[in-house]
């Protein structure tokens, strides 16, 4: 009788798993979680020369390194063939030039004329850029590839020039341009 109860039972174990396994709806696998989209965070350039410069995440900007004539630079989606840019170039002025920022303006503007096929100058100010007076200004012409607008800005400190211009090529939108501007705008100059 015991011989018989045992076997009752080993078959009775060995059906529920068959029967549980029969009844019971398969688990779900889990979907694996899709990988987070990647973004570039604000990145501020702080350069030994004198200035920083930030640049805003997620608003499609990359900065670039080693770019020739320009201590650095900062690249959108291409736009009618061109590249919206931000650029800044920094250049010694010997001190026994004793050139103002006036004289730089009117060098730049001279020259403008001469490198810019159908310039227009749209518009000049005088600002304050870290407690130093800065020319800015737009224009527009035809660059290399099609017609754009330049926003420029000089500012003269220590003997040492800095321009920093935005490039925006006809049909760029607007929150490019926004963007670009803000960069642009967050030009600083440091205690150097």
């Amino acid at each position: 009788m015991n011989r018989f109860v045992l076997t009752l039972t080993l078959l009775a174990a060995l059906a529920l798993p068959v029967t549980l396994a029969q009844s019971a709806t398969p688990a779900a696998t889990p979907a694996p979680a899709p990988a987070p989209a990647k973004s570039i965070e604000a990145v501020t350039a702080t350069s030994p020369k004198g200035y920083s410069i930030r640049m805003p995440g997620g608003q499609g900007w990359t900065p670039l390194k080693n770019v020739p004539g320009t201590d650095v630079a900062f690249l959108n989606q291409t736009v009618n063939g061109l590249r919206p840019t931000v650029t800044v170039i920094v250049q010694d002025v010997q001190p026994s030039i004793k050139a103002t920022l006036a004289d730089f303006r009117d060098l730049y503007s001279r020259q403008l004329q001469k490198d810019v096929p159908n310039l227009k100058m749209l518009g000049e100010k005088t600002i304050r850029v870290s407690g130093q007076s800065a020319i800015l200004w737009s224009y527009s012409g035809d660059g290399d590839g099609g017609p754009v607008r330049w926003t420029q800005m000089i500012v003269l400190k220590s003997n040492r020039l800095f321009t920093t211009t935005l490039m925006t090529p006809t049909g760029t939108p607007a929150d490019v341009m926004a963007s670009g501007r803000e960069i642009l705008d967050s030009f600083t100059l440091t205690a150097k």
